[in-house]
């Protein structure tokens, strides 16, 4: 078992399972609605004879805490779930406690508005919410810290929260937002030594049982705490001040701009230390990137008199120097300071950045002789980094959901190079408690809005099946098992007499594609994916339910029932003769995406090879029909596939043996890097997200394909190492897996010839294949020239 798997094999023993300690131990402030917006404060004083070698205790709250001992921050949360999953932290005091008298506190805030009452939605749409609640409970000696008694609490005044979508909709026009909301805070109302020693006692008062604690169901994180590190503040690229710096003072009467280059996309918790006087404001904005005057990004990093546009925080100075910061944190390259001073100068003390997200271990990598390949792969894995936090996220500055598309991407690139399987295992266990009564999943969960897109269920048999060719552990494919099955089961009354797959219930999305075939257009007929008028049947949607299908069958027959297996195998074949019947397009050479055999895209042609639909002999002539000789784009006449979409493009080049090509097709992403992005766009041409994780691919498949390290066995349990190098004359590589890592060495010889150094754990079996002759791995390190 690897050294996550005790982690993973406990999941099973609490999903679902509800704390028996947790009765009554949830807390409010008396007096606050549920629903209402809110930053609350709670603390305990405790008093120790001497420092206890452990002092754990277990903490949650609604809608989120940050947990604070003698003023140190300790940890936040909790790990984002659903009210039936709802997590609570466990963290150990012990290091930040002294003999005497300690100070336990808690900041908590609610940013779920009651929909009725507002237009725009302030808290991410990922987060759900009972109402605002805290509960901790000790371990042991640490019991005296429980919520059930002691604790005080009092509201925070002058902090509050704003939807930047006005801002977003005035410079952008119709949008999607779901993010974190702006941040006020007031200096002059705010409590600035809420958590530390001294206190005034008619602030406080009393703690109060929230009226229904049985709202939350309590189950231990199985994720670690967030990273919570300092960065470089980055340099100053613009201001109006006459010296380009920081800490300055501003004088009286002055408006100023501080534009600040991060140098990369990052996610962080800003914080600005100002020295002020009442009357003064500092306004922070974010953005991935600037705007031109026509609302263009381009280049990146062209700054020039480009403007930014974006999500904000306020604050109102008070008198004396205090420190602002943002509860949640943010998403940017840029970041500007706007400030406007009173009667009185203001000082500018400093600018703090603690990067956040998922603590992903970078074990594997990829440095070849090709600097901008390694660009690539290090953009990638900088985006998949952004874009994890307590779940994978589909773009952290603009939306924060996990959505299944993006997610099976991300579990991929995460099991390549960190082997850390924990925020996947978090990822299909939430799709599958999205599951609604009817057997479909939440295309995209933990989220407070219903959102179904039938393909990602099928996507979601996907990542299972992903995750048992990469990880040993059984127990989340074992606890989703049924779930896969009701998911295929969804489509089977959509199923027309032709025996292809009709128009379904929810949004039918595959791809952002089709200039013609519009994603909403005025009826089904009219979006892509198309659908055929006379049988209302798709042959690109019957595709992907084919690979489904195919995919559940290897998990039924890994962990769940094989006669079943057969039966999904039998079905799949009946559904690849109906597609070759009803959809291959002899004139053309391709199949097209619905029987009148009027539309054909990459989506449909990569399906059809990649499931086998297509004759060997045809695979190759097939895909170099509908993509161009470099990148990924298409020839006129045929659908192009997004940046997403083209990791089932290039999947399906690998299964027809076009593996060599692959380095060719990374021309795409090589165009990209001309203006100088540091993560990964949605779209082509002027896209709306800079940071979406699901055009990272190639960051795992840089390792898998063209170093050609990957599994050849379900769980992992064998290694192959089959190289594609193209131009490549070096390459140093590694892969995380279950066993262990993963190395190889390539280097081209003065006389043609190559010579390959594989390093592999003792206990993991393998081969390696160089024009199409094979060596087994016999031991810890090969080494091998070859002709």
């Amino acid at each position: 078992m690897n050294r996550f798997g005790s982690l993973i094999v406990a999941a099973a023993c609490w999903m679902g399972a509800s704390s028996a300690h947790a009765e009554g131990r949830w807390v409010t402030l008396p007096g606050v609605e549920a629903k209402t917006q809110v930053v609350a404060h709670f603390r305990k004083e405790i008093d120790l004879a001497s420092t206890p070698d452990a002092y754990r205790i277990k903490v949650s709250a609604d809608n989120r805490f940050i947990l604070y001992v003698n003023g140190q921050r300790v940890g936040a949360g909790p790990s984002r779930g659903d009210l039936a999953h709802w997590r609570y932290e466990t963290l150990d005091l012990a290091p930040y406690l002294k003999p005497g008298r300690n100070v336990v506190a808690a900041e908590v805030w609610n940013a779920v508005e009651d929909t009725t009452k507002t237009r725009f939605q302030t808290a991410p749409l990922a987060q759900l919410s009972a109402g605002l609640g805290f509960w901790l409970e000790g371990e042991g000696g640490a019991s005296a810290l429980d919520t059930a008694s002691g604790w005080l609490a009092a509201i925070q005044p002058g902090h509050g929260f704003r939807s930047p979508f006005p801002v977003m909709i005035e410079a952008f026009g119709p949008t999607f937002y779901a993010a974190g909301s702006s941040e006020d805070i007031d200096g002059a109302q705010a409590d600035w030594d809420w958590n530390g020693p001294r206190q005034t006692a008619a602030k406080w008062a009393p703690v109060v049982p929230v009226a229904d604690p049985s709202a939350w169901t309590l189950v231990p994180s199985q994720l670690p705490q967030m990273a919570y590190r300092p960065l470089p503040i980055g340099k100053v690229v613009r201001t109006t001040l006459p010296e380009a710096t920081l800490q300055t003072t501003i004088p009286a009467h002055t408006k100023a701009s501080i534009l600040i280059d991060q140098g990369q996309v990052i996610s962080a918790y800003p914080e600005v230390s100002i020295d002020g006087s009442e009357g003064a404001s500092v306004k922070l904005t974010y953005a991935e990137a600037l705007y031109d005057a026509t609302g263009k990004k381009g280049d990146r990093s062209e700054v020039a008199d480009r403007r930014i546009i974006g999500l904000d925080d306020s604050f109102k100075i008070s008198g004396g120097e205090h420190t602002y910061r943002s509860l949640w944190w943010r998403t940017f390259r840029y970041v500007q300071l706007d400030i406007t001073t009173g009667d009185r100068p203001l000082t500018v003390k400093n600018l703090a950045l603690h990067e956040t997200g998922y603590p992903f271990e970078e074990k594997g990598y990829f440095r070849s002789n090709d600097p901008e390949l390694n660009r690539i792969w290090q953009i990638g894995w900088q985006t998949v980094r952004i874009d994890a936090h307590e779940t994978f996220q589909d773009s952290s500055y603009w939306e924060q959901l996990q959505y299944v598309g993006d997610t099976r991407l991300q579990s991929l690139i995460a099991y390549t190079v960190s082997g850390d399987p924990r925020l996947p295992v978090q990822a299909i266990d939430a799709f599958g408690f999205s599951q609604k009564p009817d057997g479909m999943i939440q295309s995209a969960y933990p989220s407070s809005t219903d959102n179904v897109i039938p393909p990602f269920g099928l996507l979601w048999i996907g990542m299972m099946h992903d995750y048992l060719d990469n990880q040993p552990d059984p127990a989340v494919l074992k606890r989703n098992l049924a779930g896969g099955r009701r998911v295929l089961a969804w489509f089977e009354p959509y199923f027309a007499d032709n025996g292809l797959i009709k128009i379904t219930p929810g949004w039918n999305f595959v791809d952002w594609a089709g200039e013609a075939q519009a994603p909403f257009g005025p009826s089904q007929y009219d979006r892509f994916p198309s659908y055929d008028r006379a049988t209302d049947t798709s042959c690109l949607i019957s595709l992907t339910y084919l690979g489904a299908l195919k995919d559940m069958a290897a998990v039924e027959t890994a962990v769940g029932d094989a006669q079943i297996s057969a039966q999904n195998l039998e079905k799949a074949k009946k559904l690849s003769a109906a597609i070759q019947n009803q959809c291959w397009d002899e004139g053309r050479g391709l199949y097209a995406d619905s029987p009148t055999r009027t539309v054909f895209s990459q989506h449909a042609n990569a399906m059809a090879v990649l499931y086998d639909v297509a004759p060997r002999a045809r695979m190759q002539a097939i895909m170099t029909a509908v993509t161009t000789p470099r990148g990924v784009e298409a020839p006129d006449g045929i659908i192009q596939s997004s940046y997403y979409f083209s990791w089932y493009l290039l999947r399906a080049f690998d299964h027809a043996g076009l593996s060599d090509t692959y380095l060719d097709r990374l021309q795409t992403w090589r165009d990209l890097t001309k203006l100088n992005f540091t993560t990964w766009p949605e779209n082509r041409g002027e896209t709306r997200s800079d940071t979406h994780a699901w055009s990272s691919h190639p960051t795992a498949d840089l390792i898998g394909v063209v170093a050609g390290i990957r599994s050849a066995a379900p769980g992992y349990t064998r290694v192959l190492v089959e190289p594609h190098l193209g131009h490549l004359t070096e390459l140093d590589a590694a892969a995380a897996t279950p066993a262990g890592l993963v190395s190889v060495s390539y280097r081209r010889l003065a006389d043609g010839r190559l010579s390959a150094r594989i390093t592999k754990p003792a206990g993991l079996p393998g081969s390696f294949i160089w024009q199409g002759k094979a060596y087994q791995l016999k031991d810890i390190e090969t080494n091998l020239v070859l002709p």
